[in-house]
């Protein structure tokens, strides 16, 4: 049950992702993915990944990684507003990065290993 909602999610995020690439590029200036609650940078990126909350008084409760098909991959507890994630373990490829804030507001974005 949860794989299929996972790929019912996937589905829709990655239809999303396609048809909203003008719109996002708008939102990624140089190396920055800016969603307007976080900031992930350099994207693309080799090994470490810095996220950090717009919001100084929010903080990222966990973020967790994803591959394209769908199975996680690795798992961050972080309780702050800003860290440095080594993901040099990670194979190259794309990732989708789901980000859980302290207020429990999650999202989904992309990121590009290299």
């Amino acid at each position: 049950m949860k794989k299929f909602l996972f790929f019912i999610i996937f589905t829709i995020v990655s239809v999303g992702f396609s048809g909203e690439m003008k719109a996002q590029s708008t939102r990624i200036t140089g190396q920055k993915t800016d969603d307007g609650v976080l900031v992930a940078f350099p994207n693309p990126t080799k090994d470490v990944l810095i996220v950090k909350s717009k919001n100084d008084n929010s903080k990222i409760k966990m973020i967790t990684f994803f591959s394209i098909l769908g199975s996680q991959v690795a798992e961050y507890a972080i309780n702050n507003n800003n860290a440095e994630l080594r993901i040099d373990k990670l194979r190259p490829g794309k990732y989708l990065m789901k980000y859980t804030m302290d207020d429990n507001t999650q999202k989904i974005t992309q990121i590009i290993k290299q």
